[in-house]
């Protein structure tokens, strides 16, 4: 026999030892699209009062599905604010921001409070003196900002109230 046969067998038996020891693997991660139809927490959201409070509401019944009647309420109250990045004070026509959404949520059913946090996440935009653009751009990073931290909640609520 060969040394390349060899080596070509042992590969062989090495993937199919391995391939028969992982399928009994039962571990099942949180995040990603398999595991997001076999966990659910059944609530109920709050009226939004702002379009990133919507789209925290509008991130959670997408993945935990869709309100029931008499589940726990949740609410949401979110705030943004943005920082200039850098240190050099050039005028120039682009400038970098840094955009911070913060979101205090609590979860709560005949008055007893069940669950209750803060998350707070973050995304970067660049502005160039168009004012249409500037605005499309700080909206565009404020949506992404308030559904990472939605998703940083969803995995919250999966530890506090757990998987039904």
């Amino acid at each position: 026999m060969s040394f390349a046969r060899i080596v070509r067998a042992t590969c062989l038996g090495v993937a199919l030892a391995a391939a028969g020891l992982s399928a009994g693997c039962t571990l099942t991660p949180v995040y990603g699209d398999a595991a997001i139809s076999s966990q659910s927490v059944a609530l109920r959201y709050a009226e939004p009062e702002t379009r990133l409070e919507q789209v925290v509401y509008q991130t959670l019944s997408g993945r935990f599905g869709p309100a029931t009647a008499d589940a726990p309420q949740f609410s949401a109250q979110v705030s943004s604010s943005a920082t200039r990045i850098g240190l050099s004070d050039v005028p120039g026509p682009i400038s970098e921001y840094q955009l911070t959404i913060t979101i205090t949520y609590r979860v709560e059913q005949n008055g007893v409070r069940m669950s209750a946090g803060t998350r707070s996440a973050t995304a970067g935009y660049r502005t160039n003196g168009q004012i249409v653009a500037d605005d499309a751009a700080r909206a565009a990073a404020e949506e992404q900002a308030a559904r990472s931290a939605a998703e940083t909640i969803r995995l919250a609520l999966l530890a506090d109230l757990g998987v039904q």
